[in-house]
């Protein structure tokens, strides 16, 4: 998180959640250690082909056992343990991220609606009773919906790029860079979806905070619409308003469904050209059967993640504009803070006087100028 710019949405959260800093960080720790368990098996079941194969000359041979039985039992002693740690670390994140995503959505929900209550009365006239509604209930929850899924599934991304690309240059560095060809022009594609997705997804929040008004009026002056009998007319109003948000989340949906078909060609060619040269390689005695096997499987493994890439990204913008929100109302400066010194009530003597006073909403005509008003107290 502190890769981001200061002004970024996940930096602006963090600072304001530091004190979860302990946990934020072990749910990160927990969710890299367990995507590097999730990929060792491809490993492991090279290094078996490798015994099975080479017998004395395999990889564990080298560290003193020849026997077939010993290194087949030390290769499934390895397996079961990992599979073991990843299992726990799966409980680990999933506990660590379900119980920080209910938490945060706790604490900004109260400390957003307790910020708005010391706002003054300007920024309510300025905004929609939608606005609120969709900020503190849909914007948080979106925000929670990301901690649960989102996170652990961008750093399972990038865990598994690096670490699957850093072994596959070490085991295979002439067969590598094929595969790799096409990460490159996916990442790009990426950035530029992303970049063309983030307006749209802050239009959908907009849309979303209008709907919410329209029902939200409606709802609460029901028995006024029933009594003039505007039902059509304020179903039609319903509709204009919910069309609208169809409308841009269609918008959204058209340029983030177009990412998975583009970059499945590219994964294609990355995963064809290993396949074929990878086997001349083996054929041609410069790698080993257990190594070609390993990276034709692994292969899958690096490539494959960039589908699901566009998912993510979709999650992702969501939640940014979401937050994005969430913080622009937490940091919103109070313009009219309360006193700090108590009123004392033994000597208000209840009379109000009010001389010369003009009042306007900003930017519009005065609603009334030069108002003296005397109320005795007890009248």
């Amino acid at each position: 998180m502190l890769i981001f710019p200061s002004n970024h949405p996940l930096s602006r959260l963090f600072r304001h959640s530091r004190r979860y800093a302990t946990q934020i960080w072990g749910a990160i720790a927990c969710s890299i250690l367990n995507t590097i368990f999730d990929l060792a098996p491809p490993y492991l079941i090279g290094v078996a082909i490798d015994v099975v194969v080479q017998q004395e000359n395999s990889l564990i041979s080298r560290f003193g056992f020849t026997s077939i039985t010993t290194q087949l039992a030390i290769v499934s002693l390895i397996t079961f343990l990992i599979w073991s740690l990843e299992s726990l670390t799966e409980y680990a994140y999933s506990r660590l991220w379900q119980n920080l995503a209910q938490t945060l959505q706790h604490e900004l929900r109260v400390d957003a609606y307790g910020h708005l209550q010391e706002l003054e009365l300007s920024y309510f006239e300025e905004r929609s009773t939608g606005f609120f509604l969709a900020v503190l209930n849909d914007d948080i929850n979106q925000l929670e919906r990301f901690l649960n899924f989102g996170a652990y599934g961008f750093l399972r991304f990038f865990t598994t790029i690096l670490f699957v690309g850093g072994t596959f240059i070490v085991l295979a560095p002439g067969v590598s860079w094929l595969a790799m060809l096409p990460i490159p022009f996916v990442l790009w594609g990426s950035i530029a979806f992303q970049k063309k997705l983030a307006p749209r997804y802050a239009e959908v929040r907009d849309k979303a905070s209008l709907i919410n008004t329209r029902l939200n009026n409606n709802l609460s002056g029901i028995a006024t619409i029933k009594s003039f009998t505007a039902e059509s007319y304020e179903r039609d109003r319903v509709k204009k308003e919910s069309e609208a948000y169809r409308h841009s989340n269609g918008k959204a949906i058209a340029l983030s469904a177009a990412f998975v078909p583009s970059i499945r060609i590219l994964i294609l060619i990355g995963f064809t050209a290993t396949l074929f040269l990878g086997g001349l390689e083996v054929a041609n005695g410069n790698l080993s059967a257990g190594t070609y096997g390993f990276i034709v499987f692994i292969v899958q493994r690096l490539l494959w993640p960039f589908t699901q890439l566009s998912e993510l990204m979709d999650e992702y913008q969501r939640a940014m504009a979401s937050i994005y929100r969430v913080m622009n109302l937490l940091e919103t400066p109070i313009a009219i803070a309360s006193g700090d010194q108590p009123l004392p009530v033994q000597k208000v003597q209840g009379e109000i006087k009010l001389d010369r006073v003009t009042f306007s909403y900003p930017e519009q005509k005065p609603v009334f100028k030069n108002l003296s008003l005397e109320i005795p107290a007890n009248k």
